[in-house]
C-alpha cells in the first residue's frame, strides 16, 4: 500500500512539472486530461491515508508546486485578458475616431461604410 502512495505521489509530481511545462509553452489544450490523471493519482494518495502524516515532506513539496502552477495559470489568464482588451481597443479604432472640436469637447467620428461608392 505505502509503494501505491508513492508511486502515486511520484506521478502526481511529474504531472505537475509537465503542467508547468505546458503553461510556459502556453499549451493550454492538454491541461484537461492532465487535471484528470492528476485527479486519480490524487484519489489513490487519499484513499490510502498518505494525508495523515507518512508523506507530509513530499505532500507540501506537491502543495507548494501546485500553488506555482496555479500562479503561473493566474498570470496567462491576466494577459490572455489584456491581449483580448488590446484587440477590441484596435477594433473601436478602425471603426471611429476620437478628437475634439473647437471648444474643447470630445466627440467621436464614426468611419461609416468601408463599401466604395462609385459613380458613373
Amino acid at each position: 500500500m505505502d509503494s501505491e502512495v508513492s508511486a502515486a505521489l511520484e506521478k502526481l509530481e511529474g504531472l505537475l512539472e509537465v503542467e508547468r511545462h505546458m503553461i510556459r509553452e502556453g499549451s493550454f489544450d492538454g491541461l484537461d486530461s492532465l487535471a484528470r490523471e492528476k485527479e486519480a493519482a490524487m484519489k489513490i494518495v487519499l484513499d490510502n491515508g498518505a494525508e495523515r502524516g507518512l508523506h507530509a515532506s513530499r505532500l507540501t513539496r506537491i502543495r507548494d508546486i501546485a500553488a506555482r502552477n496555479q500562479g503561473l495559470i493566474g498570470a496567462a489568464i491576466k494577459g490572455v485578458r489584456a491581449a483580448q482588451s488590446r484587440l477590441a481597443m484596435i477594433q473601436r479604432a478602425s471603426k471611429s475616431l476620437n478628437s475634439y472640436d473647437q471648444l474643447g469637447r470630445a466627440r467621436t467620428i464614426d468611419s461609416g461604410s468601408n463599401r466604395i461608392e462609385r459613380k458613373a
